[in-house]
């Protein structure tokens, strides 16, 4: 292995280089992250108001402040496993990024061609969008 400074520094240009597929798929990632944060949150809400007027219905008085819990507690338990799926999506965009610098032949790669194909067109729609919304202003 490397110093911690040496790699930091390959690690920092290895991102610069590649800094438009990063930027694209990582655009793409926040939303995606940012659907399933709602989703979770909203399902989880009103599965929870439903559960409680059920079976709590005529024993509880107000609904809203049991369910307000249950959409923090929610929210809270979503943006916790998103943070660990969304670092998973960095890291095996690195891994990615660096099996293509190291392996020109792509026989050689680790890296499925399906993966390859996913984010050079990501990337494409990446850069039609920016160009579109440069040419625009």
């Amino acid at each position: 292995g490397y110093s911690f400074c040496k790699a930091s520094r390959m690690g920092f240009f290895l991102i610069l280089r590649n800094v438009l597929r990063i930027s694209a798929v990582s655009v793409v990632s926040q939303i995606v992250l940012f659907i399933g944060k709602m989703f979770i949150t909203v399902a989880s809400t009103v599965g929870g108001y439903y559960y409680l007027d059920i079976h709590f219905g005529d024993e509880l008085k107000y609904l809203m402040v049991p369910t307000l819990l249950i959409g923090i507690a929610a929210y809270a338990v979503a943006e916790m496993f998103n943070e660990v799926f969304g670092m998973a999506i960095s890291t095996i965009l690195q891994c990615f990024v660096a099996d293509e610098e190291l392996f020109e032949d792509t026989e050689e790669r680790f890296a499925p061609g399906s993966l390859a194909g996913a984010i050079d067109s990501t990337q494409k729609k990446y850069k039609t969008k920016k160009k579109v919304s440069v040419e625009s202003s």
